[in-house]
């Protein structure tokens, strides 16, 4: 370790200094902490229209069942061989 002396002006800078470097730092993590919440409710609303959308699907899949089947008739067995 070094034998400088280190005098209270220059210790009081480097305090300084370190004080604002963090002060810097929580502001970029406090600014990419709202970004990260943004995304976390863009996802959410993205993963709900998803979810609306399998549900119509569904929907729309058993229309689709219950009108083949009335087109088709009665089901048939199928031919024995």
């Amino acid at each position: 370790m070094s034998e400088e002396k280190i005098s209270l002006e220059l210790l009081g800078s480097r305090v300084l200094t370190l004080m604002a470097e963090m002060r810097d730092l929580q502001q970029r993590f406090t600014a990419i902490e709202s970004r990260l919440t943004a995304l976390e409710s863009r996802f959410s609303a993205m993963e709900q229209r998803f979810a609306v959308q399998e549900e119509r699907m569904t929907a729309m899949l058993a229309l689709i069942v219950r009108i083949a089947e009335r087109v088709e008739g009665p089901s048939r067995s199928p031919p024995s061989d």
